[in-house]
């Protein structure tokens, strides 16, 4: 069984936003923390090799070691035996997709939005690469958001737009629910644009109603968590953005195929992303038709 919870770290600040959320989810479900710093080398990076060859760098002593006394110091702080340190050289967004499929990681838990300084990740560019690349559940942790030592898991928003492969982010959000004791909201929002007409509004009000009953049926497979639902007319983004305002957590899937009135939900997961203020879980949904 996998048992590492994989979080990428770049040495700044921001990206350590996302240690509060991992430490809340390995002590939750004994997990290991693998904190994991990557580094290119100076002469990969440089900015004109067809014009010019690069400089050799015999000793990278320097830089590795400063690594291996960041990564140490991150795990010292955490209690002790949760986490571990590994650095890797090459690409950051390569080097986190390739760990994420050795099989022995379980999810991703990193902070985007935010610019290190010299040499360190841009990492919202990133974390979008890793949500686009990766088959595991990626938590993202915005670096620019406030974030508690101790993050609070009191409700949960679950965006859906009617697909099975929209449910799929039910799989993790409701045992989550149940562990932490929260409550989940379960949204759907309807894309209208007013123009006045009798026959539109009357078929978009229709559309809602359906997505109230629709949201009310998923809700009753789970009669042992305790779910509220609302569905309203809004653009995916700005009503999942708007309805996330009293919510810890934002989990929806990505990666799934859509029917012209639903979501493309890649486009929709990677925009929230872009834009969310509060954690957000994207889960990867298998394709189909």
């Amino acid at each position: 069984m996998k048992k590492k919870y994989l979080v990428p770290l770049d040495g700044s600040v921001l990206a350590e936003h996302a240690l509060p959320w991992a430490k809340l989810f390995a002590e939750k479900y004994e997990r290991q923390l693998e904190l994991m710093q990557c580094y290119e080398p100076m002469a990969s990076v440089y900015l004109l090799p067809d014009f010019a060859p690069p400089p050799v760098y015999e000793d990278q002593s320097g830089m590795l070691g400063e690594i291996d006394k960041y990564l140490k110091a991150q795990v010292r702080a955490l209690p002790p035996g949760l986490a571990v340190p590994v650095h890797c050289e090459g690409d950051a967004a390569s080097a986190i997709l390739d760990r994420a499929e050795s099989g022995e990681i379980e999810a991703v838990i990193m902070a985007s939005h935010g610019r290190g300084g010299l040499g360190r990740w841009l990492l919202g560019s990133v974390a979008t690469k890793v949500v686009r690349g990766v088959r595991l559940p990626v938590l993202v942790v915005n670096a620019q958001a406030e974030v508690s030592p101790v993050p609070r898991l009191s409700r949960v928003l679950v965006p859906l737009d009617g697909s099975e492969t929209a449910e799929a982010a039910l799989k993790w959000a409701v045992p989550l629910a149940q562990d932490f004791g929260a409550e989940l909201k379960l949204y759907q929002g309807i894309a209208h644009t007013p123009i006045g007409h009798p026959t539109l509004d009357k078929a978009v009000s229709l559309e809602v109603a359906n997505a109230k009953e629709y949201l009310e049926k998923v809700k009753s497979q789970y009669p042992e968590v305790n779910i509220r639902t609302v569905a309203e007319v809004a653009g995916p983004k700005l009503g999942i953005l708007e309805q996330a305002g009293d919510c810890d957590l934002i989990i929806m899937c990505s990666h799934g195929l859509s029917g012209v009135k639903r979501w493309l939900l890649g486009s929709v997961a990677e925009s929230v992303l872009q834009a969310a203020n509060k954690p957000l879980a994207i889960v990867y949904a298998e394709e189909s038709e």
